[in-house]
C-alpha cells in the first residue's frame, strides 16, 4: 500500500478513533491521573503498510488507546503530530472534549501528511529535529512517542535522553511485517536507561495492541 491509494488502512477517520474508547477501557486496570503528550510520527516513511494498515495509522491507533486511558482516569492529554510540514500541536487538556479534539487534530495532521506525500514530499526530516517542539513543554508528565524511528538524526538519543530527565518517556516502535513474517526494516528505538520501549506491528488490530500496551505498562508501574 502507498499513500496515493485510497484503500482501507491508508487513512484515519474520527469515528474509528472515537470508537477505540471501548477497546481501551476493556480489561480495566487502575491508572493514575497524569498529563500525557502523545507524539505521532507521520513523516513520509510512516505512510506505507503491507497487510492491515499504514504504520502511521497504527501509530495513531496506539496513541489513541493510550489517550483514552489517560482521559478516563482524569488526566490531561495533548498531541504533537510531526510530518514533512509544520507540526500539529494540541495543548494538554482534561475533560470530555479533550480526546475528541486530539482525535480531530490527529486526523487533520494525517490528511496533511498524505497530501504532502502525494505532492512529492517523500524525504523524512530527521526525527531529532522534528521533536524540537517538545522542548517548549513547560510541565512534566508523560511523553508517548509512536514512530518507526527511521531517519533518526545524529542527536536523537541525546534529545530523548534530555526529555527523559524531565518526563516519563515511553517509546512505541511501529513495525511492518511482510507476508512471510520477515521484518522489512531494522530501525530499533533508542535504548535508553529507564525508558519503556515496546514494539507494535501495524498488522495488529487495535484490540491486540491494547493487550500489549496493558501488559507492558502494568509491569512498568
Amino acid at each position: 500500500m502507498t499513500a496515493a491509494l485510497d484503500v482501507p488502512g491508508a487513512t484515519l477517520h474520527c469515528r474509528d478513533l472515537l470508537a477505540l474508547r471501548e477497546v481501551a477501557l476493556s480489561g480495566r486496570q487502575s491508572w493514575e491521573p497524569c498529563q500525557t503528550m502523545l507524539v505521532a510520527d507521520f513523516r513520509p516513511s510512516m505512510l506505507r503498510g503491507l497487510i492491515r494498515a499504514f504504520r502511521s495509522v497504527a501509530a495513531a491507533e496506539a496513541l489513541v488507546l493510550v489517550g483514552w486511558r489517560v482521559a478516563e482516569a482524569g488526566g490531561q492529554v495533548g498531541l504533537l503530530a510531526i510530518g514533512s510540514g509544520a507540526p500539529v500541536l494540541v495543548a494538554p487538556a482534561a475533560g470530555a472534549g479533550a480526546m475528541p479534539e486530539v482525535i480531530s487534530e490527529l486526523v487533520r495532521a494525517h490528511d496533511l501528511a498524505a497530501a504532502n506525500a502525494m505532492a512529492g514530499c517523500l524525504d523524512d526530516p530527521p526525527l531529532d529535529r522534528s521533536l524540537v517542539s517538545l522542548d517548549r513543554l513547560t510541565t512534566d508528565g508523560e511523553l508517548v512517542i509512536a514512530s518507526g524511528f527511521e531517519t533518526p538524526g545524529a542527536a536523537l538519543s541525546r534529545r530523548l535522553g534530555m526529555l527523559g530527565h524531565t518526563h516519563v518517556l515511553r517509546l512505541i516502535r511501529i513495525t511492518d511485517l511482510s507476508f512471510t513474517g520477515e521484518m522489512q526494516d531494522d530501525h530499533p528505538a533508542p535504548d535508553l536507561a529507564g525508558v519503556s520501549a515496546i514494539s507494535l506491528d501495524a498488522c495488529l488490530p487495535p484490540d491486540a495492541m491494547a493487550r500489549v500496551l496493558r501488559s507492558d505498562w502494568s509491569q512498568q508501574g
